[in-house]
């Protein structure tokens, strides 16, 4: 017989014992508490309810999730939003919200932040899978132009497969016959050889046998608002990015012209605004000689030129970081160094580009600054193959007479000449030829010949040749871009066809530094690439027999 618990009260120590009654769900007993400690217990969870729920309910009424316009990417939550070009982040920041239908952003990270206290409110409007932001007040222009410029939609999974390609990649390794791409997301995901493995599910197969593949073809050299005529207005612009874009140019390296409108065309062809290639700007920087050049003019409508950011008058004495870092916030991709500048500017110019994360692209020759002062400098690329011969000159008129080039003095194979090109494939400095534009009809034959020769000379020395045109296309909308001749040009002074493929992909995103992104065909990079109805490496002429375009993913009109 069990004992009832002693309760001597009075006792050092003494705890009461607990009173016991029957669960009314369990054949035991349990401690009993009094009512009030339970009522207590319920006030508090009610309180806690009465907080959580309207704004669970409020989150779930919100647009959260994963949006796309394009290449761009817009994640939003119910306290966050992030904003991504493919994989790099342009901006990222809190989300307020008012309700379902109202949001307030403000950035916290990011290259393309806005800078702080830059909020910006948004009325919401989400049909569907569609979510569209109207600004109702704004103070930075960047975000209002990602936000305000036009739908979002939740991205569908797209999943391509080509089948039996034969596939040049741009690395230079040979060409691979019967092989996969697979796409999915606007990247390529996959390589392997067709029939070796299961296509994914759901995607869409395309047999491409008897086709070859080559990466989407960059023309390095092009010009887009600089031409005082006005040739470069809307309407003609944006027929000559269509042209160039169902003719397999998926990139283009403009080298300097109005950032204004080169701003509004790159963001154009980015969201799909435009159809066209991406565009990568550039910023002069000359001396104060160069300023009264009629192009300069062009490009500086409304302002002063020589103090634009992207028309910038430099000396021994500026202020290169500076001068770098307002450069970049133009939208520009890297400096160009033009005309009238010495030795002295180009070494302040150079690193402080770099530091800030431009390349810099020059004239090969800049008088007074030989290309030897350019390569030893380190600069990116240096352009036009005539421009090389001042270096074998022993003094240099003012820029304007920059192609009265005494030929016959300066051989392409002079000492002078080869110990630059040895320099130049020593420190990898892109040597950009464009001749195209030497071996037009109106250029003196001496000029020509020197510009094919010293390619040929540099191909042989090693040094790596990028492929530019200074003319990306005719007027007719159904011409070819000229990028497809400088190929031709190119192999004729002594390329192989890989090697002039390669000017066209892999080196010329090197030049322009999206090499990690597009230029070759392997997976993870953007899949931007040209089917030919004929092999390239047995007739570079064979690039013109372009049968489609894809560009990120989709399958470009023709």
């Amino acid at each position: 017989m069990v004992s009832a618990p002693r309760t001597a009260r009075g006792r050092a120590g003494y705890i009461p014992a607990p009173r016991y009654r029957a669960h009314p769900l369990k054949n035991t007993t349990m401690p009993f508490r009094p009512l009030s400690w339970r009522v207590q217990a319920t006030r508090r969870f009610a309180v806690l309810l009465a907080v959580l729920l309207p704004a669970a309910a409020a989150a779930q009424g919100r647009p959260i999730g994963t949006y796309a316009r394009g290449p761009l990417r817009l994640v939003l939550t119910d306290s966050s939003f992030r904003v991504q070009l493919g994989e790099e982040l342009g901006a990222a920041g809190t989300a307020r919200w008012r309700g379902d239908s109202m949001v307030v952003l403000t950035d916290t990270a990011g290259p393309r932040a806005c800078r702080a206290g830059e909020a910006g409110s948004y009325a919401v409007a989400a049909r569907g899978d569609s979510l569209r932001f109207t600004a109702v007040s704004e103070a930075c222009a960047g975000r209002r132009g990602v936000f305000a410029g036009g739908a979002f939609v939740k991205p569908t999974l797209s999943v391509h497969v080509l089948n039996g390609v034969t596939l040049v990649d741009g690395t230079g390794a040979a060409a691979r016959a019967g092989m996969s791409l697979v796409i999915r997301a606007g990247r390529i995901a996959e390589i392997y050889p067709t029939g070796s493995r299961t296509s994914p599910a759901g995607a869409r197969v395309e047999d491409l046998a008897g086709r070859w593949v080559i990466p989407g073809l960059i023309d390095a050299h092009v010009h887009l608002a600089t031409d005082p005529s006005g040739d470069d207005n809307r309407a003609a612009i944006t027929a000559k990015l269509r042209s160039e874009l169902r003719g397999g140019v998926t990139s283009v390296r403009d080298m300097a012209g109005d950032a204004r409108a080169l701003g509004e065309l790159a963001r154009g062809t980015l969201v799909g605004d435009i159809e066209g290639p991406d565009i990568f700007g550039s910023a002069i920087w000359a001396g104060a000689d160069f300023m009264s050049d009629p192009r300069v003019g062009a490009s500086t409508k409304g302002t002063t030129a020589g103090v634009e950011p992207w028309m910038r008058t430099v000396s021994p004495t500026t202020d290169f970081r500076s001068a770098a870092l307002e450069a970049k916030g133009s939208g520009v991709r890297g400096i160009k160094l033009y005309a009238d500048a010495s030795a002295d500017v180009v070494r302040g110019a150079v690193p402080a580009a770099h530091a800030a994360g431009l390349r810099v692209w020059s004239h090969a020759t800049l008088f007074p600054a030989r290309p030897s002062d350019l390569v030893d400098a380190g600069v990116d690329v240096l352009s036009h193959a005539p421009l090389l011969a001042w270096e074998g000159v022993d003094s240099l008129p003012n820029y304007r007479q920059r192609y009265a080039v005494p030929y016959a003095r300066v051989e392409p194979g002079a000492p002078a000449i080869t110990r630059l090109l040895q320099r130049m494939a020593e420190r990898q400095v892109l040597f950009e030829p464009t001749l195209f534009v030497f071996l037009r009809a109106n250029t003196p034959r001496e000029a020509a010949d020197w510009a094919v020769a010293v390619t040929r000379r540099a191909a042989e020395l090693g040094v790596p040749i990028v492929a530019g045109t200074d003319d990306m296309i005719a007027t007719h909308s159904d011409s070819l871009p000229h990028l497809h001749r400088e190929l031709v040009l190119l192999v004729s002074a002594g390329l192989t066809p890989m090697q002039a493929l390669q000017a066209a992909t892999f080196n010329a995103a090197r030049a322009i530094g999206i090499e990690e992104r597009t230029g070759t065909l392997r997976p993870g990079l953007a899949a931007d690439l040209v089917v030919l109805g004929a092999d390239p490496l047995a007739d570079i002429r064979n690039t013109q027999k372009v049968e489609r375009v894809m560009k990120r993913g989709t399958w470009v009109k023709r």
